[in-house]
Order: structure tokens, then C-alpha cells, then sequence
């Protein structure tokens, strides 16, 4: 049963930011490898392969050579830069990166044509600016992954990365959004999660300008209450406000026109809500377990 759950680890990872909003479903289904050399011994047939956790410090050169692969896991090893030799792998669709030493990314990187989710998480060290720069010439890159690289800002050039869909930019140190982040015109999905600096009240404004963005997640944000000016936001159809310090739910939700699903789990709300405040059509969970 443990080597069925370790198999399966890397579907989970890879389905973590798809939108809770969404249908879509991953279409990788074919044969899955847990190391190098298995997924070499197969390489014609090989498409999905974890290395995540396996202490690699630099990839190996036959790695490349494993043409077919669209998910590849190099998550929590100990890389500080990615060969140029990556351009080699034109099926890529998803690449984890996350929990390493990355620095900077090749310009190569480019060459990744259908890539389309990329984890860039917790590299402290990364370069953010060189990195957008970089993922600006990614022409599918639709999920992106920010989270815990030590930004205080986010940089306007993210805008550069047009065909965004899912961006996250939790476990950061992040105050306010930039204020070209509406030019982001096919964001979808925003995570902004564990960050205690977060200013929900003064960042409603440059949300409700993203005309294509309909889910939303401020969790774990030390949120005290929810701003009334949160009505603003008529276009979000799925709200996650989920480990906060929220006692009461605003009369202004309601004027959230589009709003369908709100999850206030992990709240200190009481067990029982006032309904005659709220739109009865609205799905609300206050406990993750239902």
C-alpha cells in the first residue's frame, strides 16, 4: 500500500493549484517512473518521471535523452541551476522545480513550447526578475507557482506572462498586489496564502479590475474580518478564506453578484450563520471535513 501512495504523490502535487472552479482534468495516463534508470529502460514509453526527494545536487545528461516525457518531478533535491540541455524535452507539459537552490533560469527554458505548469516554489534564492523575463517566452504556460521565494513584491513585469491562468504567490511577504496585475487579462485563479502582510481592504480595488479572474484564495492570512468593500468583487465565483480570524460575515457579501461557493472553514464564525443575511443560494463551508 506505501509504494501505491508514493506513486501516486506526484498526481497529487501536480492537481494541488487546479482551480477549484474547474473541469479540466490532467490527460497524462500513460507509464510512470520512479527513477532514472527505469524510465531510461523505457524511454520511448516513459512520460511521466518523479526524482523528486532523491538528493540530486545536478541532472544527468541521459535525462534528456527521454523524449516523451510531459511530467517531469524534480522537487525538494538540492539543484542550483537547470541545463540548457532542458530545451531537449519539447513534450514537457508540467515541470516541478519546487524546494530547491534554484538561482536563475536558462533562457533555453524557452524552447519549452507546450510547457504548460510550472512550480517554481520555495527557491529562496531565486532571481525573480530574471526568472519572468524568462517564463515571458513560454507561449502555454498557463499555472505558475511562486510561492515561498522571499518576495515582498511582485514584480510588474508578471504581466509579461500573458497566457496566465493560475498564479500563486502564497507563503511570500507580500502587501499589495502591483498595479498592472489587471493586465493579466486570462488570470482565472489567485492564491495568496500564508501572509500575514496581505492587506485584503486595500487590494479589493486592483482585484476587481482582473476581468477574467472568478476564484479566489486568501487563506491563512490573519484576516480579522472581512472588508466591507469586498462587494467590489463581482465577478469572483469561488471564495477561500479558510484559516483566519473571521467571527462575522459581512451583509455585503451578498452584493457579490456572481459569488456561488465561500469557504470560512477554520474561522472562529459561530456554528450557525445568520441566514437572513445571506443569499440562500449561496454554498457556504464552515468545516473542511463536510
Amino acid at each position: 500500500m506505501k509504494k501505491n501512495l508514493k506513486i501516486a504523490l506526484p498526481f497529487c502535487i501536480a492537481l494541488q493549484f487546479f482551480p477549484f472552479s474547474s473541469q479540466a482534468q490532467l490527460s497524462i495516463a500513460n507509464t510512470q517512473f520512479k527513477t532514472l534508470k527505469a524510465a531510461f529502460a523505457h524511454r520511448d514509453e516513459a512520460t511521466w518521471l518523479d526524482l523528486s526527494n532523491q538528493g540530486l545536487v545536478v541532472l544527468p545528461d541521459s535525462l534528456f535523452a527521454l523524449k516523451n516525457l510531459q511530467y517531469l518531478d524534480l522537487g525538494k533535491n538540492h539543484i542550483e541551476s537547470i541545463p540548457s540541455k532542458i530545451t531537449d524535452l519539447k513534450k514537457l507539459k508540467y515541470l516541478v522545480l519546487s524546494y530547491n537552490e534554484i538561482k536563475q533560469l536558462p533562457v533555453e527554458l524557452k524552447g519549452l513550447t507546450v510547457l504548460q505548469s510550472l512550480y517554481l516554489d520555495h527557491n529562496k534564492q531565486l532571481e525573480i526578475d530574471q526568472a519572468i523575463l524568462v517564463l515571458s517566452e513560454l507561449p502555454s504556460l498557463k499555472m505558475l507557482s511562486l510561492a515561498g521565494d522571499n518576495i515582498s513584491v511582485v514584480p510588474q513585469s508578471i504581466t509579461k506572462v500573458k497566457r496566465l491562468e493560475t498564479l500563486d504567490v502564497s507563503d511570500n511577504l507580500i502587501s499589495n498586489l502591483p498595479e498592472n496585475i489587471p493586465e493579466l487579462r486570462k488570470l482565472r485563479v489567485l492564491y495568496i496564502n500564508n501572509d500575514a502582510y496581505f492587506n485584503l481592504e486595500k487590494n479589493v480595488r486592483l482585484i476587481s479590475k482582473m476581468k477574467s479572474l472568478t476564484e479566489l484564495h486568501v487563506e491563512n492570512d490573519g484576516l480579522t474580518s472581512v472588508p466591507s468593500n469586498i462587494k467590489d468583487l463581482t465577478r469572483i465565483e469561488y471564495l477561500f478564506l479558510v484559516g483566519n480570524k473571521i467571527n462575522e460575515l459581512p451583509p455585503e457579501i451578498n452584493q457579490m453578484k456572481h459569488l456561488r461557493f465561500l469557504d470560512v472553514s477554520d474561522n472562529p464564525l459561530p456554528p450557525l450563520l445568520n441566514n437572513d443575511k445571506l443569499d440562500p443560494k449561496l454554498v457556504i463551508r464552515l468545516n473542511r471535513r463536510n
